[in-house]
């Protein structure tokens, strides 16, 4: 047999499957108009994927775990480097692009058969809330289009290995397969939001080993006859992957009080403000509120004790002096300091800025809030005549009493309601309003993952703060949700369920408040002199 020439390859580790998106998913594409949503990335078909780059980059995070050095698994993932020529080696790690579609389904070729329109996945819109006025902060409007839960993403992936090595090459694999079953990959931007959580389902997968150092070999892969992967053969301990990144999770049960739901964008055909919903499949949606608001809702009264502990006031929004680029831009920074002035919350929370006044850098939260959904589901068909309307030869915008009692059913009626003219003491002209709101929903608990690893030396005193938040909300302190100055998003917390940090499902709230490593840390840090934040 001819000798190989160039990078030695021996086998090849095949992977075929299909990745479910178990939350919304948004990977950025090209903006055309800054005004508008911000797009997912399309190839050059007009079909909404992920590009192989960002799969790569996750899963390569992944496997790094919680060492720091950028260079550890270069001899997998491949390196460049500048200063050396032919000091570069390319991954023998290939993962290609993933394509999303609405099925499994594939064509003759294994192509992917019912891809996604870019055009028809809905819009997820937030905005920044000043903390000393509580109104929209201007200028923090923004928008992302999302794929909805239930779709799924052509996952392909190829390891090119050698006899030498081959173990160690089966182990990483199976590491990696496990952990992407395990949801433990996030995909994409506002995983700290809940964005961006899929699972590996189990089948249809196809695993395979190519051996390429025969002819028996390359005659079943020409042949379309691989041999399959087997797990029986892989030696786990000859990973030799660096330390895992560790983790807290806390699962919260609750029950709604009031109606709590966040407000959908736009109007209803009948109903002016509807809650915002989640497509699950074809067939049904289910109520959502969004990690973003439940994050915001926690990070408004963390920053609410830390500022109480320390006695530290908000900077306050500049005086409003024009509506020129000036202005807005002092507005901004204003808004930035707020959110940038509290070390504790940072940690915790994440930054605005890339760096502050201060020099500390800029990263990512550590605490990533799931989004969590109703577990009563609307079938689409009800909730589209909610949306839309009846069609159009029907004049009449009121809902159907078919389609009341189908929603009334589910725990969701419709409330109208009346501005009162200060003057006359009755109805102003023309301010009818109704909401649709949730009564009777029963919803999926709250979850929230901590990751240890990156609050480094911030560990106790962030845990701390957390735990004073979960206080707060378990004392009915903390609303949740919308329109929450009207009524709303009391709310009841039947458990709190912790794994990780020494702390089991039998650690109660109590119990992790009493500890004394977190206590210690808290009553330190707050002590501390104010250092004036990044004003």
């Amino acid at each position: 047999m001819t000798p190989a020439r160039g990078r030695p390859m021996d086998r090849r580790l095949r992977v075929r499957g299909w990745l479910r998106t178990q939350t919304p998913l948004h990977v950025g594409g090209v903006a055309v108009d800054p005004a508008e949503a911000l797009p997912v990335a399309v190839d050059g078909q007009d079909r909404v994927y992920v590009p192989g780059t960002s799969l790569a980059g996750a899963l390569r995070a992944w496997m790094r775990g919680a060492d720091p050095r950028p260079e550890v698994l270069d001899d997998l993932w491949g390196f460049a480097d500048d200063g050396e020529p032919g000091g570069a080696r390319a991954s023998r790690v290939v993962v290609r692009d993933a394509v999303i579609t609405a099925t499994t389904g594939t064509d003759g070729d294994g192509i992917p058969d019912d891809p996604l329109d870019p055009r028809s996945l809905p819009v997820r819109h937030g905005v920044g809330i000043d903390r000393v006025t509580g109104a929209a902060a201007p200028g923090f409007l923004y928008a992302r289009t999302i794929v909805p839960p239930g779709r799924y993403l052509a996952f392909e992936l190829d390891i090119e290995t050698t006899l030498d090595h081959l173990d160690r090459d089966r182990a990483r694999l199976h590491a990696l397969l496990a952990a992407l079953k395990a949801e433990e990959v996030g995909l994409g931007a506002g995983n700290g939001r809940g964005l961006g959580v899929v699972t590996l389902l189990p089948s249809p997968l196809a695993v395979h080993e190519h051996d390429f150092t025969g002819r028996a070999g390359l005659l079943a892969f020409l042949g379309g006859e691989p041999e399959p992967f087997d797990e029986s053969r892989v030696d786990e301990s000859a990973a030799d992957l660096p330390a895992r990144r560790e983790m807290l999770t806390v699962q919260l049960r609750w029950r709604p009080d009031a109606p709590v739901m966040v407000r959908a964008t736009g109007e209803g055909a009948a109903i002016n403000t509807l809650p915002l919903t989640t497509e699950i499949g074809r067939d049904a949606v289910r109520l959502t509120l969004s990690g973003s608001s439940l994050k915001g809702a926690l990070r408004g009264h963390a920053e609410f004790i830390e500022r109480t502990a320390r006695g530290l006031d908000a900077p306050p929004p500049p005086l409003r002096d024009g509506e020129d680029d000036d202005a807005a831009r002092r507005h901004a920074g204003a808004f930035l300091d707020q959110l940038d002035e509290l070390d504790a919350v940072r940690a915790l929370f994440g930054a605005a800025r890339r760096e502050d006044a201060r020099g500390h850098p800029w990263g990512a939260g550590a605490l990533r809030v799931h989004e969590c959904v109703s577990e009563t589901a609307v079938p689409s068909e009800v909730w589209d005549i909610v949306v839309d309307g009846l069609p159009d030869d029907d004049p009449d915008p009121a809902l159907r009493p078919p389609v009341r009692d189908a929603l009334a059913a589910r725990g969701l009626d419709q409330a109208d309601h009346v501005a009162i003219d200060r003057w006359t003491g009755g109805a102003a002209d023309h301010l009818l309003f109704s909401v649709l709101e949730p009564h009777g929903i029963d919803w999926e608990p709250i979850r929230l993952t901590v990751d240890l690893t990156r609050l480094g030396g911030h560990r106790d005193v962030a845990v701390a703060l957390l735990l004073l938040v979960l206080r707060d909300l378990e004392r009915r302190r903390i609303p949740l949700g919308g329109m929450v100055n009207r009524g709303f998003g009391d709310v009841t917390i039947t458990s709190v369920e912790f794994r990780g940090n020494g702390w089991t499902s039998r650690t109660t709230l109590a119990d992790a408040l009493r500890g004394e490593g977190p206590a210690a840390a808290w009553r330190e840090y707050t002590t501390l002199e104010p250092t004036g934040g990044a004003r």
